[in-house]
Formats: C-alpha cells, sequence, structure tokens
C-alpha cells in the first residue's frame, strides 16, 4: 500500500526521505539536488517525474562502477546524459515518480491519506495535489533538475502465462478502480474547479549537466528566481508586507505563490547585499526584483536547460472512467481464482468470515498475520460494508452470500445475529473444502503470537484439529459442546469434507449456533463418540477430532489470562501460539480489552498496520 510506504519513509531519522519507484534509474547528480533542497529551512517536498527512454544501451557491471556500452566500453556520465535528453520521452501523468522531503514533524498534507494500491494510479497525483492545497510545505518539481529515467527495455525475469496475464490485467483494473474510488472521497483532489490548475514551481539547473546552480521557474509569473546554494539565510521578521498580498489571490493558488506570498522570508537563501539595495522600494519589491533574472539571461538558461514536457499537473478528467460516488466496488476475481492466487504450496488458505462490525479487529489480525510473513489469507464477507472495506484495502475478498443486515454492537455470543452468522461460516469452509483446499479458520478476535500451520497440519489428513472452549482446569478439554468452531484447521478430503456436510445440514434445522452442531456431529450427542479426555472419533466417518493443547491454544476464559497486566509477556512464558478473545459479551468490551492489552496492530487513524518503526506513542503520521 502506497500510504504504508509514505508512513515507513516519514519515520526516517535521517535528514531527508526520499521515495522512489523500484525501477528508475537515479543519476548521482539528485545529490546536487538534495543538496541545494537541504539550504532551505523552510519544510519542503520535492516531486520528480521521470523520462521514459524505449532504448536504453548503457548497463553498470557494479552499483557504483562506470557506465558501459553494449561491447562493455567505458562512456563518460555526459554522454549518457546527452543520450537520455535526445531520446528521452515525458509521458503527461504517466511517469515513474520519485519524492524527497526534509523530515521532521511537519505533515506532507492535511487530512488522511487513504489506502491507495500501490502503482495502479491516483496515488502520485493526489498526494501532489493535497500537498499543494494544505500549504504545509514549499513544494516544487524537480524533473528538470536532475536525472530520472525509467528504460523501458528492461527484460522480464519472469515469464507468465497467458492465463497470468489476464489475472494481472483483471486485477490492475480493479486498482485502479479502487484507487479512483479512494481519491473520490478523500481530500480535495475530486472536488477541485474543472478548469484549475494547480502545477507547482519548477526547479532547474542553468550552466550544464555539472552545474550546482539552480533557478526556481513560476508558471504562472512567468518568472525565474535563481539562489546560489552558497547563499545565507535573512534574519526572521522581515517579511511581513508579503502577508497583505495574498488576498489578491484565489483561494486555489500554488504552493510556490502561496510560499512566496504569505510567508515570511526568513527561510528563503538571499544574498545579504540585497537587503540595502534599492532601499526606496517596499522590501517585498526590492526582493523579489534582486532575484528576478534578466530577460536576456533568464531565456538563454530556460532555452538551454528547461523543457516544459514534465507535465504533473493531471486533471481529474483524465482519471479513467472515474466511478460515481455512490457506485458500489466489486472484486474481478472469483472464489477459484482467489484461492488459486493465495493459497501457499500445501494448498492452504487461512480463511475468516466477518462482518462490518468487526472492521477494526479484522484490520488487527490482517496485520499481525502479515507480521508473521502469512500472506495466504482469504476473508468472506457476510455484508456488503465489509466487502468494500476490504476491497479498498487491498484485501482477497469474496462474498459469503447475499449481503445480511446485520446489527452493529448487538451481534456477540449468544445473540440471534451471532447464530446466523457462524452458520456461514461452516458453509463457507466446506464451497472451499470441496474446491480442493485446506482450511486454516480464525475468527478475527483470535490473537496469533506464531504460525501454527506446520504444528496443526502434523497431526495428519485424517484429523481436524479445534480449539477447546472448556476453561475448567479439572475438566477433560472435550466434554460436551466445548468445541470451538472459532478457530480449527480442516483438510480437504472425503471424510472431512462429508463431515462438513453434516455439519451444515445440522446447522440448518438448528435454533442456535454452529457451534453445537459441529460437536453433536463430530463427537455425538452427549459426548458418546469420545476418546479419553482430548478426541472424538466419528464413526461414519472414521474422522477424528483432536482438542487443541489449552497451554499453547487458549481460549478467552482459561487461566483469566487477559487480565493480566501484561498479556504478552505471559503467554509468552506459557508457550501461546494463540490466544482467543472470547468469553466475554458485547463488541465494545471485546474491543476495549484487546486494545487495553498491547495485542493490537493497527492504526485506524492512519489506515496503516503499527510497526515498528512508529514513534512511541504516537502512530498517526499523517
Amino acid at each position: 500500500m502506497f500510504h504504508t510506504m509514505v508512513g515507513r519513509a516519514r519515520a526516517s531519522t535521517s535528514d531527508i526521505a526520499v521515495l522512489i519507484e523500484p525501477d528508475l534509474i537515479l543519476f548521482p547528480d539528485f545529490i546536487d539536488v538534495l543538496g541545494y533542497s537541504h539550504l532551505m529551512q523552510d519544510d519542503w517536498l520535492l516531486v520528480a517525474m521521470s523520462r521514459n527512454v524505449p532504448s536504453f544501451p548503457f548497463h553498470q557491471q557494479l552499483p557504483e562502477g562506470p557506465w558501459l556500452i553494449k561491447s562493455n566500453n567505458v562512456v563518460e556520465t555526459e554522454e549518457v546524459h546527452a543520450y537520455v535528453s535526445q531520446h528521452g520521452q515525458w509521458t503527461a501523468c504517466k511517469g515513474g515518480q520519485l519524492w524527497a522531503w526534509n523530515t521532521g514533524k511537519v505533515p506532507l498534507h492535511a487530512g488522511v491519506m487513504p489506502p491507495f494500491v500501490y502503482g495502479q494510479g491516483q496515488h502520485n497525483e493526489w498526494l501532489l495535489n493535497e500537498a499543494l492545497t494544505s500549504g504545509y510545505r514549499f513544494v516544487f518539481d524537480a524533473s528538470e533538475a536532475f536525472s530520472l529515467i525509467y528504460p523501458q527495455d528492461i527484460p522480464k525475469t519472469v515469464q507468465v502465462t497467458q492465463t497470468e496475464e489476464v489475472d494481472k490485467y483483471e486485477y490492475q483494473e480493479w486498482g485502479f478502480a479502487v484507487n479512483a474510488h479512494l481519491a473520490r472521497h478523500y481530500g480535495s483532489y475530486f472536488f477541485r474547479p474543472a478548469n484549475f490548475s494547480n502545477l507547482p514551481v519548477k526547479l532547474f539547473k542553468c550552466g550544464g549537466p555539472k552545474s550546482k546552480k539552480f533557478c526556481f521557474w513560476d508558471h504562472f509569473k512567468h518568472l525565474s528566481y535563481c539562489f546560489p546554494p552558497e547563499l545565507l539565510l535573512i534574519a526572521e521578521g522581515q517579511g511581513a508586507g508579503f502577508a497583505g498580498m495574498q488576498a489578491a489571490e484565489d483561494s486555489y493558488i500554488t504552493s510556490f505563490r502561496r510560499y512566496v506570498l504569505g510567508k515570511t522570508w526568513k527561510y528563503f537563501p538571499i544574498q545579504p547585499h540585497l537587503l540595502g539595495a534599492r532601499r526606496n522600494l517596499p522590501f517585498w519589491k526590492n526582493f523579489v526584483s534582486g532575484f528576478r533574472m534578466s530577460s536576456n539571461r533568464r531565456s538563454t538558461c530556460l532555452q538551454d536547460n528547461f523543457t516544459v514536457g514534465a507535465e504533473l499537473d493531471c486533471p481529474v478528467s483524465r482519471v479513467k472512467e472515474p466511478l460515481p460516488l455512490n457506485s458500489h466496488l466489486a472484486s474481478p476475481f472469483s472464489l477459484e481464482s482467489l484461492l488459486s492466487r493465495v493459497a501457499n504450496s500445501d494448498k492452504v488458505v487461512v480463511l475468516a468470515v466477518v462482518g462490518n462490525s468487526y472492521r477494526d479487529m479484522l484490520m488487527s489480525w490482517v496485520c499481525r498475520l502479515k507480521w508473521l510473513k502469512l500472506s495466504n489469507l482469504i476473508l468472506s464477507a457476510v455484508d456488503d460494508d465489509i466487502y468494500e472495506f476490504a476491497i479498498l484495502q487491498g484485501l482477497p475478498v469474496f462474498k459469503s452470500g447475499p449481503s445480511m443486515n446485520l446489527s452493529f454492537n448487538d451481534c456477540h455470543f449468544g445473540t440471534e445475529c451471532f447464530q446466523t452468522v457462524t452458520k456461514v461460516k461452516s458453509r463457507t469452509v466446506l464451497q472451499i473444502l470441496q474446491l480442493g483446499y485446506h482450511v486454516l479458520l480464525s475468527d478475527v478476535d483470535v490473537y496469533w503470537f506464531k504460525d501454527p500451520t506446520r504444528e496443526l497440519m502434523s497431526f495428519g489428513p485424517g484429523t481436524l484439529v479445534a480449539q477447546t472452549d472448556e476453561y475448567n482446569l479439572t475438566e477433560a478439554l472435550n466434554v460436551p459442546r466445548r468445541l470451538n468452531s472459532g478457530f480449527y484447521f480442516a483438510w480437504s478430503n472425503n471424510a472431512t469434507i462429508a463431515a462438513f456436510e453434516r455439519i451444515v445440514k445440522h446447522a440448518a434445522t438448528s435454533h442456535m449456533s454452529e457451534q453445537p452442531s459441529f460437536y453433536d456431529v463430530l463427537c455425538g450427542v452427549g459426548g458418546k463418540y469420545r476418546v479419553g479426555t482430548t478426541l472424538c472419533v466419528e464413526p461414519l466417518t472414521n474422522l477424528t477430532v483432536h482438542f487443541l493443547d489449552r497451554e499453547k491454544y487458549p481460549n478467552g476464559a482459561y487461566k483469566t489470562l487477559w487480565e493480566n497486566e501484561n498479556v504478552a509477556e505471559v503467554c509468552k512464558q506459557q508457550g501461546c501460539v494463540i490466544l482467543h478473545n472470547n468469553w466475554i459479551s458485547g463488541r465494545k468490551k471485546k474491543l476495549a480489552r484487546q486494545i487495553a492489552s498491547g495485542l493490537w496492530d493497527y492504526d485506524d487513524r492512519g489506515r496503516m498496520c503499527v510497526k515498528s518503526w512508529h514513534s512511541s506513542g504516537q502512530i498517526h503520521l499523517f
């Protein structure tokens, strides 16, 4: 997700953060631009667009080695620059982009960045627009100031089948639709006037590739301002006369004009002798006239070093088929397609069946699984709201069936809503088993300390392993109706599929949740199929049910683990693999207990997973 990439870069402890697309080639002259930008004591944001080079004949054998031609002859960097200047092509609103900014507490823009799917459009344009209209930073376009290219003839290292190409196309179409939808609902990007243009000021170089003299070009004023990097900074408070000029400007103005007209000049480089020049003029006229280049010098510099091809201002009208604000999103993938994409090499998927009332817990659960390096999760949505929400988070999701009208705060254990939702779980698991995939089902209120997949598979194909809901230390794990249907592993084989068909049929005629149906079918009414204290053997299919060790797979009431001051440490010492946040009534109480315990991995304000690089006590980065 693009917003997480930006968040990670913003958390950097260096003076400058740089975010660059991986396929771009960056030349050493970028360091000169960073050095120049670093002189500004105001907060700034640099953006640059790459040039597409259809046939790039140069390569490097070492990252810092010389440029080589096809015959491995060394060529000078100037020759490479000349080739790029001659053959490089600007592609409006479609080139690769680079972002750089000085780190610190000042955000890049107002509000929250939505979870854009990276590389699927809109996120670069959206960020530029929000940064410009927010006015927190001086935003400038440095596309002309250094060499940044995208060589289009890089060979593909992995050949893909025609089916994979179709899937890729469908994914891209879906990603573009998601990003367009997000851009419409966040910020001001889609609400600009039709003829509005908000181009940032351009930074360009005067004097050739080796020059370190830079100038700014104001697109709207048609003026150049040149600030050599060795200049000093003027004293605070000298620019009070600029503030009054901003009132005459439109409410939407470029970052540069806002910067020039509305800020004090304490932050900008300036030659000391200009402070005393032409004292009969107001300070702002004295300042600006001192830095405007002469017409001849400007024309020569612009003609030699500046083009108009790098266009960053992408009108809303260029968005490919933008969705109406009230339109609904849909994933282009069928269940079969999703399963083939997400299942691991053992054909195992981690399944969660979830409704909109548990979207926060869903995201914390997803973040935790991602932290454990698990990518084989798949979501079954029981209502339209959670379905669209999951799509917007870039999660693999499908609909369980017709959307349910679920209570937001009254769908916990014992309620009619809970009974309805749980029966969807067994039907969904059966459907996936019949498609040939093994299922590790986990409710989203199950916190994972480790990946349990290998251990659960070790019991073998003839065994269904499940958590026990029994918390009494003196009772057996397999006592009647203590099979927890919120965490189990099921193999895709004839015996398990037959057993699930009977569970689904039993639950359909029951006025309770699916959980009693699991036990009565697999362990018999009253537990007549029990074997010892941890097993049941279903006689029709000979399927063995193994109740998991409570020390490693505890339920929410076992040893009152949730009541400990440091739940994570206690569970670590006990050897917990998971910890179920059940045996508590009500969504709000469940949510509060898990957040208070520290077993929470989602920042709902920043719309991203909590990472180790988040600042202590501050996870909202935007």
